[in-house]
């Protein structure tokens, strides 16, 4: 899909998704509160008032209007790779949309999410590889989706978090791949339904995402990199590169808590963010943080796209430096620090 993309087609694309994912979760809030589907504060909580939640099935609807539209734009049908990505992020939803009313049982949630790692092969693995390797490329990928999945579903435990997220990881795929490719145009409906869905979900939520929602954004990620690192002009770190802060926030939380010998599957506070926002700063503050630092990762990645694990070492040490300088606030707070 290469030739067509102009501003026109830029700027109507962005305007439909952000315009339909806005209407869209209006829709699904109202009929949310219509039902009594409400996220009820708990002692894990992060917010006070019983809030409607679901709403990222208005951002997925939005964000498949957008797609589709585009697509027709450029008269190109989907690839088998592409009808298969998009088929991993139904499943998915589908499982988080029957959590979010009533609870999906966690074996058919392992299975589905590993269902999805493997629909998206064919897209990650576009050259054969030697017979010996291709088991452990496939392996790392599909692990890959179900880590994304999780991530996203952890992450997304204040206002405006994970969708702010989804706008800068938007923004970033269409500015680094060529006009007119995949990735341009998921990562501009993936921008634009982010910003319909934040005028919702911004502290003061309105709504809550969901595990409809955040599933299905931890496989639209996998997705649009996986097409970013295919048809643009840098390597699979670089690709991924703004997701970094809150990848790194879950991996060390999770280094922390089995270190306290916790049971991984419970419920839990400690996460970087929720104990800034549960500490003082709030939650929009905090979520402008790590939009910020997802922005400076992408910044990072832009001057080197093709950096490899030199690259791997910056971002991280640039993220590791700024959750030094939030737990040293923490301390001077006098929150208990986890060790």
């Amino acid at each position: 899909m290469s030739g067509w993309w102009g501003l026109g087609d830029l700027m109507a694309t962005f305007g439909l998704s952000v315009l339909a994912s806005a209407v869209l979760v209006g829709l699904v809030r109202w009929d949310a509160v219509r039902r009594g589907l409400l996220d009820v504060p708990n002692a894990r909580s992060s917010h006070q008032l019983a809030t409607p939640r679901g709403g990222g099935l208005g951002l997925l609807l939005a964000l498949a209007i957008a797609v589709t539209f585009g697509a027709f734009s450029a008269s190109t049908a989907p690839g088998v790779p592409a009808l298969l990505g998009s088929l991993a992020v139904l499943i998915v939803a589908a499982a988080g949309w029957m959590d979010d009313h009533g609870g999906a049982p966690v074996r058919l949630r392992i299975l589905v999410h590993l269902g999805a790692g493997l629909l998206l092969l064919p897209l990650v693995s576009p050259a054969p590889l030697p017979a010996i390797l291709a088991p452990l490329a496939a392996g790392w990928w599909v692990f890959w989706t179900v880590s994304a999945i999780n991530v996203v579903n952890f992450m997304d435990g204040i206002d405006g978090i994970v969708g702010l997220q989804g706008f800068v990881f938007g923004v970033y795929c269409v500015l680094a791949t060529a006009d007119g490719e995949n990735a341009q145009l998921l990562g501009l409906a993936l921008a634009g339904s982010s910003a319909g869905f934040l005028l919702w979900n911004w502290s003061p939520a309105r709504i809550f995402m969901g595990d409809v929602g955040s599933g299905a954004l931890g496989v639209l990620f996998v997705l649009t990199g996986a097409m970013l690192a295919r048809e643009g002009r840098v390597d699979f770190i670089a690709a991924f590169a703004p997701l970094s802060p809150i990848f790194l926030d879950a991996a060390v939380t999770l280094v922390r808590r089995a270190r306290r010998g916790e049971r991984l599957s419970v419920a839990h506070r400690s996460h970087l963010y929720q104990r800034l926002a549960n500490g003082g700063v709030g939650h929009a503050r905090v979520t402008l943080g790590y939009g910020v630092a997802a922005a400076s990762c992408a910044a990072i990645a832009t001057l080197m796209p093709t950096g490899g694990l030199g690259l791997l070492a910056l971002l991280v040490g640039a993220c590791a430096s700024a959750a030094w300088a939030a737990e040293a606030w923490l301390r001077r707070s006098g929150e208990a620090v986890l060790s």
